[in-house]
């Protein structure tokens, strides 16, 4: 018997070394990446078509760039009309293999802080700051046929996706819901590139229009595409949820990243400290407490950056996107959350 012990403490010791080793480098690089350094960038074009801004980006030192996977986003910092600080998440809408520049495609929402002081000043010289590639929704590698669904300026991590995907040589499908023809950013381009089947869908055509029209639906997309492919979204977070939902009884899982998430109805209260605020009329739980004061720090808005994380103490939480920022148990990142239920949130 104690034979055998030895036996196990001589064998299992190093193994369980091994791995709790193994967990802490892991727990240690994606620490690094929560903390690389920012970007240094200098805006070399800008292209303004209707409401969106389309900027090429390239190292101030004339550098290479760090490298980007299909889908990652890279977070902008600047300030507002007031000369406040903010930052926002721009996916990059480009084929990924380029190391010497970064595409956008920004949308001068009403209101925006950022992205309408980008649309109204930014010149070509002018120089930015952002963060490193990150953002976990990217292409995995498959054979199955590739399925991409895009609304508005969701089309930009869709577009890097095309790309990956071709040069994959997988079947790919490009899905693109717009009010109008006008709206369809990189149609020309898109329509011309081999061996994509491009479907732009008008919700508001016009009488030249000859094109799909309509709305996007779970069965219409499986009618267009099939069962067999694996299903891409950037959408609105109404359509993304009522396409995952739809896809999911047919058996399909649809991989998904929100660009713009619906506001809450309920009104259910969220206290962290001494701030209470109601979840009606907002995204996240961290916009809901943000306005009320908190001022809870966040940069990325997307779940990459990790600022906002707090401790749940009570109450149920409903996840609008999954977090990529390492996390605890009974941990949650701020902005990816919606109150389930009346919260408590601690530090």
């Amino acid at each position: 018997m104690l034979v055998l012990i030895a036996l196990l403490c001589f064998f299992l010791l190093p193994a369980i070394h091994l791995v709790r080793w193994s967990v802490q480098a892991i727990q240690h690089r994606r620490e690094q990446q929560l903390h690389q350094p920012s970007l240094h960038l200098r805006v070399s074009r800008v292209r303004r078509q209707r409401r969106y801004l389309q900027l090429t980006l390239v190292a101030a030192d004339g550098q290479k760039l760090p490298p980007a996977r299909a889908g990652q986003h890279i977070q902008l910092f600047g300030t507002d009309a007031a000369g406040q600080p903010v930052s926002r998440a721009y996916s990059l809408a480009q084929d990924c293999r380029h190391s010497h520049f970064y595409r956008l495609v920004i949308k001068a929402e009403t209101g925006g802080r950022l992205s309408s002081q980008l649309f109204d000043t930014v010149q070509a010289g002018d120089l930015l700051q952002s963060s490193q590639p990150k953002g976990h929704f990217v292409l995995t590698r498959s054979r199955r046929p590739l399925v991409l669904v895009a609304a508005g300026v969701g089309i930009t991590p869709m577009l890097a996706m095309a790309l990956q995907g071709l040069r994959q040589r997988r079947p790919v499908t490009l899905v693109y819901q717009a009010r109008t023809e006008a709206d369809l950013l990189f149609q020309r381009w898109l329509s011309r590139l081999a061996h994509l089947r491009f479907i732009p869908v008008l919700s508001q055509p016009d009488a030249s229009w000859s094109g799909e029209t309509g709305h996007i639906n779970a069965g219409r997309l499986l009618q267009l595409c099939g069962y067999q492919g694996d299903y891409y979204c950037c959408a609105a977070a109404q359509m993304t949820a009522q396409l995952k939902q739809d896809l999911a009884l047919a058996g399909k899982t649809l991989q998904a990243e929100l660009f713009a998430a619906a506001a809450s109805q309920q009104e259910l209260s969220i206290r962290y400290r001494d701030i209470q605020a109601s979840a009606a009329g907002f995204s996240s739980v961290l916009d809901a407490l943000n306005s009320a004061g908190a001022c809870i720090p966040s940069d990325c808005r997307g779940g990459s950056c990790g600022l906002c994380k707090k401790r749940l103490i009570q109450g149920e939480v409903i996840q609008m996107l999954d977090p990529a920022a390492p996390l605890h148990s009974g941990e949650v990142l701020t902005c990816c959350i919606q109150a389930k239920t009346a919260l408590v949130l601690a530090d």
